[in-house]
């Protein structure tokens, strides 16, 4: 049996899971981390997702509102 391949809503809820994930595991590293250049690189890499999780949002949200196609 074939299986659908998934909508760009489950698409985006994944990502936007993954990224949520990768955030909270950097900033979780970076409180605990003492090695100064380490924390910095690991704030770094959570700004850098707080950002994919904000675009994934406003894609979204476009979506959502019907100013973006589900196709």
């Amino acid at each position: 049996m074939k299986t659908s391949p998934p909508s760009v809503d489950e698409i985006l809820k994944l990502a936007l899971s993954k990224e949520q994930a990768a955030r909270d595991f950097y900033s979780k590293m970076a409180s605990n981390c003492t090695v100064d250049f380490v924390r910095r690189l690991l704030q770094k890499l959570l700004n850098e997702e707080e950002k994919h999780i904000v675009l994934i949002r406003s894609i979204q949200s476009r979506l959502n509102s019907g100013r973006l196609s589900d196709q």
